[in-house]
């Protein structure tokens, strides 16, 4: 993957805006040959400049809300928001996870994909869960992309297997010791007659389930093949699956 992109499908609020943006960009276009042709009726220069910006600003701000999400590559991991651009190695990102959505320290009631850095950094992303009633609120959604709860889940659970996939392949191999050792030094501290039992819990997480049940779906919808369902599933699962 040599170039930035979406690994998920847009909804319908980014749609909007990219409709936003051409009708826009079409506005300004028929404003500037109205106004060099002096039709219907002369426009003062003061009012010409003033609304000549007013329109360049709505332009930028269309052009930003059609570009929110979340892009990915090999390099790394890209968060578009309004106001910033935040690019993540992906060797610098620690976990890909579901936060809770804020503004200047407020909790916005949502949910929102975090992506969390290795040096204890959380990024915000401009992707939000939202709820049913959403599109009867009409409210304005500038700077975020609140989108259903299922397609939520699709999104996270695809970032989160570029993530697995990006992880260099040494560290993977290492990882495999050292579970080993870990059980290892657990048998032999129950075999010194420790108090406190230690138990193995071998089976799937939370975070598991949640990402299988967001997999079953993409694939029983027909958005995955069989191969490419048991390929992520295995990944999911980890070498301990068997």
């Amino acid at each position: 993957m040599g170039k930035w992109q979406r690994p998920y499908s847009l909804d319908a609020t980014t749609g909007f805006a990219m409709l936003g943006l051409v009708g826009v960009a079409g506005a300004v276009s028929l404003l500037v040959i109205a106004y060099v042709r002096g039709w219907p009726m002369p426009v003062p220069t003061p009012v010409a400049i003033l609304f000549g910006a007013w329109m360049a600003i709505c332009l930028a701000v269309a052009v930003r809300q059609a570009m929110l999400g979340v892009y990915v590559s090999a390099a790394g991991v890209r968060s578009r928001t309004l106001l910033r651009t935040t690019t993540v190695p992906w060797a610098s990102v620690a976990s890909i996870h579901s936060g809770i959505a804020t503004i200047a320290g407020l909790d916005m009631g949502r949910s929102a994909i975090i992506i969390e850095r290795t040096d204890g950094v959380a990024v915000q992303t401009a992707l939000q869960r939202g709820d049913l009633l959403r599109p009867f609120t009409f409210r304005p959604e500038l700077g975020r992309l609140a989108t259903w709860p299922e397609h939520y889940d699709e999104i996270l659970t695809t970032l989160r297997a570029h993530q697995r996939d990006a992880q260099p392949r040494d560290a993977v191999q290492a990882d495999g010791p050292a579970r080993q050792s870990t059980a290892g030094a657990a048998t032999g501290r129950r075999s010194a007659g420790v108090g406190r039992s230690v138990t193995n819990h071998g089976g799937p997480t939370a975070e598991q389930r949640r990402d299988v049940h967001a997999l079953t779906r993409q694939h029983q919808r027909g958005a995955l093949t069989d191969a490419e369902f048991a390929a992520a599933l295995a990944r999911i699962q980890g070498p301990d699956a068997g």
